[in-house]
């Protein structure tokens, strides 16, 4: 791998040097983690180097090869140097990796000392990468060699290629076998996040956890992501109970990564909803021990996958670059939105100073966020604030409201959202770290508490079915339409509901535009004299109003129903009753075609079909189990259902093979050439019967010459 000398350039070798101006011992090898740091290049999308990249100078190809191996695991020194001869500047960099080449055999001298024994850590490797300055005054890759003759994988750098991600749905098997997979990444210092695979063969543990919650139940999902080596990276898994809830409630997702507020948790994230009953939901785990762009993609990809391929309309994650690209790329259509908890969390850590001098920026800060309903609101109080606290300056607060449309309520007026906040959803998460993680937990005992957990968050959940079921709310007016809420929707949404509903007598109503689509003014005296408008379309008997709070929260507000009292509606529209609050919101409804239409492949179809009624039928067994009687007629309902679908299968097939027997035989008639006509065989005839002929031709011809016929006379 030596460098051409020619008579105008001189090599240098600089085998004694490494990255940061040291020698080349062991110990004082670059550290990459904290290279990464120094370089601030930790989770940015760096591609594959490749031979005629260009770089500004020697000094950016250094650190652009350094921010590689940082996302692929290795170290990094630098090799040799090659410098002209006319003016002895450098025009030749080569960076290996720290396990290039061999130390060479010291002659060991007996003392009669003990020593210690030290490893070596060259092997031989080949990877490097050379740049040459060029005319033009750029850097070029010349040579370049990626393959490593030893593993390479740093805990939470290393990103593993997507052509090397393997996807476990249902019962296939894992082809990658564990044997060490997480246990073989470890933690380099106390600096890197907590490795919850640790050294003892928690890989194996998990893998069997999986494969035996999918044999109890076949619509458990679950995928494992590998490296080239076969090493666990990252996983995901969601069981049947996720699945089923997503259909019902995945119109709105968190991509809850809590964890991130410390690099000493567990890096266990979760993606979380709101059901019917304003109850925080999971559809889906992961642990993630590479935080790349890469990694993001995999992972939302295939829990896309899992949920059978329908996208969010809103999904909620904290503030991450890595993460907002993957999203932009999985889901193109989708609104993505900041957690205002993650915001004013970060907040506090990047204005701790100010927040330590002004005691009164962490209340002005979340008045801005949460309590303001309009965008000129939420302008003149941010502005008020940078101001008061003289932060015009700040560059924090400055990305922030370039963002400002992402994650600020009074931007995403008009965009669904549940009632229940992120920071809810966010703190319950927060909470259970805190009650049941610490560095010594290990992650099987982790997984087994947040089992645990999930078990009794169903159980709440079954228990406020239980009472939607068999219960009525009490109602506080005589009125049509608060009765006709009580029938549909589920107790905590109905109270919201009522609350709306008796806060709106408080109002006044003026008329300010006539014709088909009538404007109204709604106004209370004790709120300043804040007007809303509401626009009441006669013939359709639909509104809509200023606040948009139905359109965020699928909840008619106080100032519509102060306009239907006024124009004589009695009764809620059906288009604003969302079936997502209400008691049926988990009724099973026919799979619809979207996948078909959508130009799907068949496979894609099949998992689609598989998933939704693997669904169907723990919705089925939940409802069947509930006692002795109605177990029975479950299992008969189910034995007769089954016994049709496997004769409607066998009708199929037949129906299959009798078409394809036709088209066999259809196809031989076109093959089959058409027989040959033979001509019609004669009996030989004897002379005599020759003979016999000719004497009767003969006798014949002489009768006509002999008698004239009956004309001939009178010629």
């Amino acid at each position: 791998m030596e460098g051409t000398i020619s008579e105008d350039d001189g090599l240098i070798p600089d085998g004694s040097m490494d990255l940061n101006g040291n020698s080349s011992d062991p110990q004082m090898d670059l550290a990459l983690g904290a290279l990464g740091i120094e370089l601030n290049l930790d989770g940015t999308d760096l591609g594959e180097p490749c031979i005629g990249m260009e770089f500004e100078s020697d000094e950016v190809a250094k650190e652009y090869y350094i921010a590689y191996a940082n996302r692929i695991g290795f170290g990094v020194r630098m090799n040799k140097s090659r410098r002209s001869r006319k003016d002895d500047t450098v025009i030749m960099r080569r960076f290996v990796c720290t396990k290039e080449g061999f130390h060479s055999k010291r002659v060991i001298y007996d003392d009669g000392k003990k020593k210690r024994k030290r490893g070596t850590t060259r092997e031989g490797c080949m990877a490097m990468i050379e740049v040459i300055r060029k005319d033009h005054g750029k850097w070029v890759v010349t040579k370049l060699i990626t393959e490593h003759s030893h593993v390479v994988a740093f805990p939470d750098k290393a990103q593993p290629p997507l052509s090397n991600s393997v996807i476990h749905n249902n019962s296939t098997l894992l082809n990658a076998a564990s044997s060490g997979g997480f246990s073989n990444l470890k933690n380099f210092s106390r600096g890197i996040r907590v490795n919850p695979f640790g050294e003892g063969g928690e890989a194996q543990g998990l893998l069997e956890y999986l494969q035996r919650m999918q044999a109890a139940n076949p619509a458990f999902f679950y995928a494992i992501q590998v490296d080239n080596n076969n090493c666990m990276t990252n996983v995901f898994w969601a069981d049947a109970k996720a699945r089923m809830a997503y259909q019902y409630f995945g119109d709105v997702v968190t991509f809850d990564t809590t964890y991130k507020k410390t690099k000493y948790m567990m890096p266990f994230a979760t993606f979380r909803g709101v059901n019917n009953h304003q109850q925080s939901v999971t559809f889906g785990c992961a642990l993630l021990m590479d935080e790349t762009k890469g990694s993001y993609v995999w992972l939302l990809e295939t829990w896309l996958s899992a949920m059978g391929g329908r996208h969010p309309e809103t999904i909620v994650t904290d503030r991450d670059k890595a993460m907002e690209g993957a999203i932009t790329r999985v889901f193109p259509n989708t609104s993505h939105r900041f957690c205002n908890w993650h915001i004013l969390s970060r907040c506090k850590q990047k204005l701790s100073d100010v927040y330590s001098k002004y005691a009164t920026l962490k209340t002005d800060l979340k008045e801005c966020i949460n309590q303001v309903e309009t965008i000129d609101e939420f302008e003149t109080r941010w502005e008020f604030i940078l101001d008061k606290y003289n932060l015009w300056d700040n560059p924090w607060l400055q990305s922030l409201y370039e963002v400002r449309h992402q994650w600020a309520p009074a931007y995403q007026r008009g965009n669904f959202s549940p009632e229940l906040s992120a920071s809810q959803r966010s703190e319950s998460l927060n909470k259970f770290f805190k009650r049941n993680f610490n560095s010594k937990t290990s992650l099987l005992v982790f997984i087994a508490r947040f089992d645990q957990e999930m078990a009794s968050a169903c159980e709440k959940e079954a228990q406020a079915d239980f009472a939607a079921a068999y219960t009525r709310p009490l109602l506080k007016t005589p009125s049509p339409i608060e009765k006709q809420a009580a029938a549909v929707y589920t107790k905590e949404i109905f109270e919201k509901f009522q609350e709306e509903f008796i806060e709106s007598l408080g109002y006044y109503v003026n008329k300010i535009e006539d014709g088909p689509n009538i404007k109204y003014s709604v106004i209370k005296e004790e709120e300043n004299n804040r007007t809303y408008f509401v626009h009441f379309n006669e013939p359709d008997k639909t509104a809509n109003c200023s606040c948009c709070k139905f359109e965020s929260s699928g909840i008619l507000c106080r100032h519509i129903f102060r306009v239907f009292f006024t124009v004589g509606v009695h009764v809620i529209p059906e288009c604003y009753i969302l079936k997502r609050w209400t008691r049926n919101a988990a009724s099973t409804e026919l799979l619809d075609e979207r996948a078909i239409e959508n130009g799907s492949n068949f496979q894609d179809c099949l998992l689609a079909w598989y998933n939704d009624l693997c669904v169907d039928a723990v919705k089925y067994g939940i409802e069947g189990a509930l006692s002795s009687e109605i177990y029975k007629v479950a299992k008969a309902a189910l034995q007769k259902a089954f016994t049709e679908v496997v004769s409607a299968k066998n009708a199929q097939r037949k129906g299959q093979q009798n078409m394809q027997r036709f088209a066999r035989l259809q196809k031989m008639q076109f093959k089959m050439p058409l027989p040959k006509l033979q001509a019609k065989k004669t009996p030989a005839r004897s002379a005599q019967e020759d003979g016999d002929r000719d004497k009767r031709c003969d006798k014949d011809a002489s009768l006509d010459t002999s008698d004239p016929g009956p004309n001939d006379g009178m010629q």
